[in-house]
């Protein structure tokens, strides 16, 4: 086999895993999405990746997909996968708050296997780092991997990075080694390689730093086809349990309407400005029925007798669009799937969108995940998904939202996001109204903890110029302290915001093993 690949999501934390109540799925959806059409062309036998060990079944995909949450103890799996594979090409996802993780396994797998395998890093840190103006420039932002490495602030083991829609170009890069190795040519070589990918299609920036100055190959303009994409469920198969769900196996599931959100907060990473609008909108619903439908046939076929589910992965299901959400409950009304699922939705489009969420509840809608972040939006600066504030206080809405779900019978789950500017006493009384809630309403359940961290945002980072090589959470007693925590951070707060102190975070977990 000419080409030998595997992928990997680097690790967050440099020591201990996932706490009891973080909430985060077994699955590197990410990956999944970004390696999906190089995996329908395994399926089928196309190319390059149709000779490869990807072509066997969903299950040997898998297999060459490693999601890690901690270095030191994910280190000896990732070492056994580079032992058994001896890949050629080494796919890297990676957050900010990852970049740390990622320059380790990518050292870690130079040091094995040398210029024998070509190291390409993408995923969100890449694509919020290197990104192209409005002028048509590559620009890099200091934390770029390629500006780091020309900058001698990072050992070069990065062959390659790769911002922005990474579907097609992950197709080109497997064809492009697989043609050095024909050739007898090292897989590491940087521009031969990008080379290859020049025709892929959809918005991304290919960067490397050639020992003298930092390169990049930009995309032509061929658009990327939400269409006809594959499902990461066809491709990868379905094997994770999400509680809500009661035991049904759950896929992840998108709608690929776009890259981040509608909205526009300015401490989030999936902000509008950052990640683009809305691409297809308008077809948005019957592509997610579609993907709902893989689900389903998937665990029919590769795990008869357990249930399907499915979470949408949409910043809010569909944009948001009530006709996409009419069409939504339509189209799956008249196709009668076996599949429970939920989904996001903002507080706004809770109490917007009532008549609509009680007909998607009628197919299939169990399970509503939302964001809560403040009593007080005022506090922080406002967010931009704060619609109507004519209608009364967030706090209040957010509970007339909870309220609204629960006599529909539709379970509610939350996201708090801290570190954002409040007091210590603001938080505390989050989670203590939180309580209440679920006192009232019997939700909402989980709760997810999570700090705010600072993103690159294509630079539009208010010049806090971090450069994420350290790790965002160091090991010791901050890793103990947000184990319980989605993204979290102690060194790269949001702009205007302190950093966090530990004794305010584990007064926090207390509060919130006592009350949640």
């Amino acid at each position: 086999m000419a080409l030998r690949a595997v992928a990997v999501a680097a690790p967050e934390l440099p020591e201990g895993g996932p706490g009891v109540f973080t909430l985060k799925s077994s699955d590197p959806a990410s990956l999944f999405n970004a390696c999906r059409v190089a995996a329908r062309q395994a399926a089928r036998g196309v190319g390059a990746w149709g000779e490869t060990a990807w072509a066997r079944s969903r299950a040997d995909r898998r297999d060459r997909v490693l999601l890690m949450h901690s270095l030191a103890d994910d280190l000896p799996a990732f070492d056994a996968l580079l032992a058994r594979e001896q890949p050629n090409l080494l796919l890297i996802g990676a957050m900010s708050v990852c970049l740390p993780g990622a320059i380790a396994c990518a050292a870690r797998a130079k040091e094995l296997l040398g210029d024998d395998v070509c190291v390409v890093l993408g995923g969100r840190h890449p694509s919020e780092a290197m990104y192209v103006d409005g002028a048509g420039v590559v620009r890099h932002h200091v934390s770029s991997p390629v500006r780091l490495m020309a900058e001698g602030l990072v050992p070069p083991v990065f062959d390659l990075v790769v911002s922005g829609e990474g579907e097609d170009v992950i197709r080109l890069l497997g064809e492009a080694v697989a043609g050095q190795v024909h050739a007898n040519r090292p897989p590491s070589d940087a521009a031969a390689v990008a080379a290859g990918v020049r025709g892929a299609a959809g918005r991304w920036v290919v960067g490397w730093y050639d020992g003298t100055e930092a390169r990049a190959v930009v995309a032509g303009g061929a658009p990327l086809h939400r269409q006809t994409l594959p499902t990461p469920a066809e491709c990868f198969g379905v094997t994770a349990a999400f509680d809500v769900f009661d035991g049904r196996l759950t896929g992840h599931v998108f709608s690929d309407t776009g890259n981040g959100c509608v909205f526009d907060c300015d401490f989030c990473s999936e902000r509008r400005s950052v990640t683009g609008g809305l691409f297809e909108a308008g077809t948005a619903a019957g592509r997610l029925v579609r993907q709902m439908r893989s689900v389903a046939e998937v665990v029919a076929e590769d795990s008869p007798g357990y249930g399907a589910a499915a979470f949408v992965e949409d910043s809010t299901l569909v944009g948001g669009s009530p006709r996409q959400l009419a069409d939504l409950a339509r189209i799956l009304g008249e196709a009668e799937l076996p599949v429970r699922f939920g989904c996001q939705f903002t507080i706004d489009q809770i109490l917007s969108r009532g008549s609509l969420i009680e007909d998607l509840h009628a197919v299939g809608l169990d399970y509503v995940f939302i964001g809560v972040e403040t009593l007080e939006p005022e506090q922080i600066g406002g967010m931009d998904k704060d619609q109507r504030v004519r209608n009364g206080t967030w706090s209040s809405r957010s509970r007339q939202a909870i309220d609204r779900l629960a006599s529909i019978g539709v379970k509610a789950g939350a996201a708090v996001l801290f570190g954002l500017g409040e007091t210590q006493d603001r938080r505390l009384a989050l989670l203590r109204q939180m309580a209440d809630w679920r006192a009232d309403y019997g939700s909402p359940t989980p709760v997810s903890l999570n700090w705010a961290t600072q993103h690159p945002l294509r630079g539009g980072d208010h010049g806090t110029g971090y450069r994420y090589t350290d790790w965002s959470i160091p090991p010791g007693r901050w890793v103990k302290a947000f184990a319980n925590f989605g993204e979290a951070t102690a060194l790269y707060p949001v702009h205007g915001a302190p950093p966090p102190r530990v004794e305010e975070v584990e007064e926090v977990v207390r509060l919130y093993e006592e009350l949640i």
